[in-house]
């Protein structure tokens, strides 16, 4: 339900956005021209496609885990139990999730003048290359400070909240459920809501970030990718009868493969400048419009 919630938010404020005001209009009468800068229903639709995918990849996710839990052997304390850390898991969700809305909001400024300036340039000039030019580097420095600062604050908050709600199942889950054997269940369990908990935080933020610059295809890519293959996984969990633990290991190493694949198109190309690949780039003089 927070996801579709967060949906209706995120539409709202796109279409104020990019329709600057006017009807989506995606029925009637196919129009010559737009007044006004206005977008067309097909450009807003490109915006809303990705993101819809994205959330319809989480609950996805988070469906087939649940479907599995409760298919496997242990019935209802391995459902119980997965349905605790569940619980904390979405408690902890919106702590990241507040910091990939804060890229969302603030990095625009910075990156947006940079694509749209890059665009009219070139249609002048089809090879044209941004890294080469000098203002454009500036404008791409600052966001990327501006990024890597939001990830680090991710990180941390990641440790302060992934910490605490994972000690409450391995310390004091008598807290959540007075049924001992569903107390001694969750126990194990606690090391791996950790752990997607703290992946929670690359994830967010980057995903954030990706959105930012508009890297909806990319976005949509890999949560399609992702969300076609972790089923499978999870799936051979139900067709041998494994514990409620390695539905949990798996989701854990889903948000590392996310994280990876995010920070990666954010960070990656840096990092590899930094330990001696990629080619360095001759600042070029300004660009006459």
């Amino acid at each position: 339900l927070a996801q579709w919630a967060s949906t209706i938010a995120i539409v709202g404020a796109a279409k104020k956005r990019l329709l600057h005001g006017k009807p989506l209009a995606i029925f009637g009468r196919k129009k010559r021209g737009i007044d006004n800068g206005g977008v067309t229903s097909k450009a807003f639709l490109g915006f809303a496609a990705p993101v819809l995918t994205l959330i319809l990849g989480k609950l996805a996710a988070f469906g087939f885990m649940t479907h599995v839990a409760a298919a496997i052997p242990g019935q209802p304390t391995t459902l119980a139990s997965h349905q605790i850390i569940l619980s904390l898991f979405f408690f902890t969700s919106p702590f990241m999730e507040v910091i990939s809305q804060t890229a969302q909001t603030f990095l625009p400024p910075f990156t947006a003048p940079v694509m749209d300036y890059v665009a009219v340039v070139r249609k002048k000039i089809p090879d044209f290359d941004p890294e080469s030019h000098p203002d454009i580097q500036a404008w791409s420095k600052t966001a990327y400070k501006v990024a890597t600062r939001l990830l680090g604050v991710g990180m941390v908050v990641a440790v302060i909240i992934a910490t605490a709600a994972s000690s409450i199942p391995a310390y004091f889950a008598g807290a959540l459920t007075s049924d001992e054997t569903v107390k001694q269940a969750v126990k194990p369990l606690a090391k791996y809501l950790w752990a997607g908990a703290f992946l929670t935080a690359p994830v967010a933020v980057a995903e954030g970030v990706l959105l930012a610059r508009r890297e909806l295809g990319y976005l949509a890519t890999v949560y399609v990718a992702t969300t076609a293959i972790f089923p499978t996984f999870l799936l051979s969990i139900k067709k041998t009868a494994g514990p409620v633990a390695d539905v949990w290991s798996y989701f854990a190493w889903f948000q590392l493969f996310r994280a990876v694949m995010f920070t990666g198109k954010i960070w990656g190309g840096s990092l590899l400048k930094k330990i001696g690949f990629g080619r360095k780039r001759t600042p070029t003089a300004a660009v006459s419009e």
